[in-house]
């Protein structure tokens, strides 16, 4: 399937449209998402986009629901009322995701729905590359994208003074040619004369046809090769082209139950005595939660298929004329080490986040140009901080090993991440249900998957020697 990846872009622009037209309540009542649609940071672009991409996922589903004949008397009564609880819920943990910042989050409009990859690859072989090698991962030489050929008109024997050929694609264009042999060089005079120290010859600019006069002859294996720019306005057939391949991925959301149960009493003292709405609170709990939960799934994907580094581990003891936090400060080196292998796989990229444990979140924010977020009573994995003027994302994840931090690359296009996360339902309840025994139940669910694209985005290091 080949596509403009700009296609895709707008495609989701126009949906979100749609969707905002559809749902004109949504424009005042989400003014604070829908404002994120014209940030001037992609990433804030992008995670606006899906959040109200699956809150109307959200909305259809449960007006299916509304729609059925079987359930039309329940949802009447009971989940019509949900469901702008339920919308809240998604708008309150969505947007919050760390998962937007790690990898590419995208909405299905169906269970069994497919996910975009895109690679881009070469057509054509030369500039140093192959047809059919990804792009970025193996790097040109320079001349990809230009009018520049090379050409072999044979090889030395340490004998032969005289060698034809031809070059191509054509026609020359005039004054571009050039011959090498070893350390002797020929160029172009511009009407058809090839001359240098120890070489004379012609060139013909619309035939390609090269003949060679050497001095002295060419030493046994020297390759004499000739160079031109040919005129790629009159011969547009040999320009070299890109392949923008966008690979739909099946994928099926998987389902995630939770249930939740309150007494019938703490409901009714929660009520009468604090003055709590049971159901605010139920919202404010079941969307913190929910949240924790998305962003350590990913999280322990990462973490799993990250690429231990040796380069990357860093010993955190202080000489003895160094202070604690002066030692701590250096290991920003790292991020460098880091965003070289990281480009050395993916031939593009460099570093967008960091995921720390306790103690390495600690030394982290030591480094030079810390600045910090402020971030209050969090839950789960949260930012504290960035790096390289706001660029880099330093995230602390309790439960993770304590000496160990992940670094990451996110691109900016659709797919180009080493997981992809695939969302339907955010989030499904059903009735609450009060039991003779006084419990309150009520059952929940989301709806999402998530694949590994391909390795090369993550790496780990390890501390030590780390003293609080």
């Amino acid at each position: 399937m080949n596509e403009n990846v700009s296609s895709i872009q707008r495609a989701r622009e126009l949906q979100v449209e749609s969707i905002l037209t559809s749902n004109r309540s949504w424009g005042k009542k989400y003014a604070n998402l829908v404002k994120q649609l014209e940030a001037n940071d992609a990433s804030t672009v992008r995670m606006a986009q899906n959040t109200l991409c699956v809150m109307e996922n959200q909305s259809q589903f449960l007006a299916r629901m509304g729609k059925d004949k079987r359930m039309e008397a329940v949802f009447t009564q009971v989940l019509g009322p949900l469901v702008p609880k339920i919308l809240d819920i998604v708008r309150i943990f969505y947007p919050n995701l760390i998962t937007h910042k790690l990898v590419d989050v995208q909405p299905m409009d169906r269970q069994n729905g497919q996910i975009v990859l895109v690679r881009p690859v070469y057509t054509h072989s030369g500039g140093g590359v192959t047809a059919g090698q990804q792009v970025f991962k193996h790097q040109t030489d320079g001349t990809y994208a230009s009018e520049t050929a090379t050409t072999a008109i044979g090889t030395g024997d340490g004998a032969d003074t005289t060698f034809n050929g031809t070059v191509g694609p054509l026609p020359v264009r005039p004054g571009t040619a050039a011959v090498t042999a070893g350390n002797v060089k020929a160029v172009d005079n511009g009407v058809g004369g090839l001359s240098g120290t120890g070489v004379t010859g012609t060139i013909n600019y619309a035939t390609g046809a090269v003949a060679l006069t050497f001095t002295v002859a060419p030493a046994n294996g020297v390759v004499i090769a000739a160079s031109h720019r040919y005129d790629s306005e009159q011969n547009t057939a040999p320009i070299r082209s890109l392949d923008i391949q966008i690979t739909n991925l099946p994928i099926q959301a998987e389902p995630h139950p939770l249930r939740v149960t309150w007494s019938q009493h703490s409901q009714m003292a929660a009520e009468a005595h604090l003055d709590l709405d049971i159901g605010d609170l139920m919202s404010n709990l079941v969307a913190s939660f929910i949240k924790q939960e998305r962003d350590m799934k990913v999280v322990s994907q990462i973490v799993l298929t990250a690429k231990a580094e040796t380069l990357l581990n860093f010993d955190a003891t202080p000489p003895s004329n160094y202070s604690k936090l002066a030692r701590y400060a250096e290991i920003g080196v790292k991020l460098d080490y880091a965003e070289s292998l990281i480009q050395t796989d993916l031939g593009r990229g460099g570093v967008s986040w960091i995921l720390c444990g306790n103690n390495a979140a600690n030394v982290w924010s030591q480094v030079a140009g810390f600045e910090p977020s402020g971030v209050q009573a969090p839950i789960g994995p949260y930012e504290i901080g960035t790096l390289r003027d706001g660029t880099v994302s330093v995230i602390k994840v309790p439960t993770m090993n304590p000496n160990e931090y992940v670094v990451g690359f996110k691109g900016y296009v659709v797919g180009d991440s080493s997981i992809v996360l695939g969302e339907w339902i955010p989030l499904y309840a059903t009735p609450v249900w009060n039991a003779p025994d006084l419990i309150n139940h009520q059952g929940m669910m989301s709806l999402y998957a998530s694949v590994v694209n391909e390795p090369g985005y993550f790496r780990k290091g390890t501390i030590s020697g780390f003293a609080a």
